[in-house]
């Protein structure tokens, strides 16, 4: 894949710049790829903190995007609040919530489709948070994509 960097994002570092991109998407998957050395800017192997200059064109070859779609899993939630709108839910240390590479299931996702808690759509279905996986605390989950 080739992409051309906007001037928008000159000054940027090469990793934020590729975890941007929808074809990677995470920061953990664009030090991979720049690990792999297999990105090019204009032609040459540049590391991750490589700042762009805007206008050049950055060349790699995307991962493969995981073909299963996201399917419930049972698990044990504990469910502190819910109505038809959302569903909190307080997510245990150890649990990731997203599937990601190594975790493509077991995670909070997962279990709220089950639930019937997660509305929207995609591999994201109604979660934004920032918990980590080793990090405890309650999930607002919307049951919709609202209008």
């Amino acid at each position: 894949m080739r992409q051309r960097v906007s001037e928008e994002a000159a000054g940027q570092r090469l990793d934020r710049y590729l975890a941007s991109l929808p074809e990677v998407g995470s920061r953990s998957v664009a030090e991979r790829l720049l690990e792999s050395e297999s990105v090019r800017v204009d032609g040459q192997a540049r590391g991750k903190s490589h700042r762009l200059a805007g206008g050049e064109e950055v060349e790699f070859e995307p991962p493969e995007a995981e073909a299963a779609g996201l399917a419930p899993e049972s698990m044990d939630l504990r469910i502190a609040y819910e109505d038809e709108h959302l569903v909190v839910v307080d997510k245990p240390a150890g649990v990731v919530v997203h599937p990601a590479p190594g975790h493509a299931s077991g995670t909070l996702v997962h279990g709220l489709l089950e639930h019937g808690g997660a509305g929207g759509g995609g591999d994201r279905p109604g979660i934004v948070h920032r918990l980590g996986r080793d990090t405890s605390g309650l999930n607002v989950v919307a049951r919709s994509r609202g209008g």
